[in-house]
């Protein structure tokens, strides 16, 4: 900075921001496209047959990246850093001597709004799961260290859901908590994405918002996501990525203790299939086998998703690395807006109301345009940047929380260039 001009710079939100949180954001919103690009974008069940169209090897490909390196791993990225946010946010407030549950719960009350919109839009919306569990969140804020420590990781590995599940297994022989009939769902969902018009498609995501809620029961999402939560909270109250240098240490040993679970889970689970596959068991008359096999999943993509933040982490403290990774910041520090907008490009790529390419394009194909489309991602948030101080919907969202309208555009000095 020039000496003596300091003073007289424009205003600069967020000025204090982590550019690593930036890059991870970037990096599961990348992920998130992928798994839903993958099948269309359907935000829920399809019929089995449909997942079977395409066969060649540049789908094997893209569904085999999917099903090992995607699935359940990106979200679990987005939300311990929606905690870790939360723990930066509230930090703030406290040091403002601003009133904390009122000042983020009207927060959440707007996204809140944003998310019902965007289910309307397209079923498969995660704001209106975060906002209830942010609401819970504010009740462990005052947690110790140690019961976050704990809570986190027996959610994160979906323990109590795994208990439930045994309970129904012994009391109901069956592994589902809340029974659906995915056939019937599936087949309505078919003909909303194929034919559905706009106003059929609305009435549909409101109908089902019980059965994203189930899939939340079922899964155990709902567990795993408020887990990561509470793990990005504690990871912001012991301040790890505001000085990620120093605690190197920690994130090697994370890192390289979630690789020795990642192998032993994958082992575990090689040497199970196979042997399912000798024995000729059927999941679905077996649910203990569907329940083990479920439960060594968990440690998979748990240890898989720590693997990704503290590997990404380290890479940023190498100069090389972190100008590679730097153009996923500009999409990380405009999340909110990336994200919903992923949403409109899905619907109008491949649903009825928009090209209508559902099932004539092949996953393999899906995948390729998942670059493209996140690739232009890149290119136009770091050109808005340049020019905004906040993406669109987040200033939406940061001047309904202020009730004041927040400077859009960025004021620049004669001969100043902005980054």
């Amino acid at each position: 900075m020039i000496k003596g001009l300091s003073m007289s710079l424009p205003f600069t939100p967020d000025s204090d921001r982590i550019i690593t949180l930036d890059v991870l954001r970037g990096f599961a919103l990348f992920g998130i496209l992928y798994a839903h690009m993958i099948f269309w974008y359907a935000g829920g069940p399809l019929p089995e047959e449909t997942y079977q169209l395409y066969k060649d090897i540049g789908s094997g490909i893209a569904i085999g990246t999917y099903m090992i390196f995607i699935i359940s791993k990106f979200f679990a990225i987005f939300s311990f850093l929606f905690g870790l946010s939360f723990y930066i946010q509230i930090d703030k407030l406290a040091q403002r001597h601003q009133p904390i549950v009122t000042r983020f719960a009207w927060r959440l009350t707007i996204l809140g709004v944003i998310g019902i919109l965007h289910h309307i839009f397209w079923r498969a919306d995660i704001l209106t799961i975060y906002v209830p569990l942010g609401f819970l969140l504010l009740f462990f804020r005052n947690m110790s260290n140690k019961t976050l420590l704990i809570v986190g990781s027996l959610l994160v590995l979906n323990i109590p859901t795994k208990c439930a599940e045994l309970i129904s297994i012994v009391v109901r022989d069956q592994l589902q908590l809340i029974q659906e009939d995915h056939k019937a769902a599936g087949a309505a969902y078919y003909e909303i994405i194929k034919h559905g018009s706009f106003s059929q498609m609305f009435q549909h995501n409101i109908h089902a918002a019980s059965e994203k809620f189930n899939y939340q029961i079922n899964s155990g999402r709902g567990f795993i996501t408020f887990g990561f939560f509470l793990l990005g909270m504690l990871a912001g109250r012991m301040q790890y990525f505001s000085h990620i240098e120093q605690h190197r240490p920690l994130f090697v040993s994370v890192l390289k203790r979630s690789a020795w679970v990642l192998l032993t889970a994958l082992l575990v689970g090689l040497a199970f299939s196979a042997s399912s596959f000798i024995l000729k068991i059927d999941f679905e008359k077996a649910p203990l086998a569907g329940w083990t096999g479920g439960f060594i999943l968990e440690f998979f993509n748990a240890s898989l998703t720590l693997i990704y933040i503290t590997g990404i982490s380290l890479l940023m403290l190498k100069p090389k690395w972190e100008s590679r990774l730097k153009p996923l910041a500009s999409v990380g520090k405009m999340a909110l807006s990336t994200y919903l907008t992923q949403s409109v490009i899905g619907v109008f790529l491949f649903f009825n109301v928009g090209f209508g390419l559902f099932t004539l394009t092949s996953p393999g194909q899906n995948a390729l345009l998942c670059i493209v489309i996140f690739t232009l991602h890149i290119f136009i948030c770091r050109w808005w940047l340049k020019h905004f101080n906040y993406g669109p919907v987040e200033w939406l969202w940061r001047s309904a929380t202020d009730l004041k309208w927040k400077p859009l555009i960025k004021q620049q000095l004669p001969g100043l260039k902005t980054e």
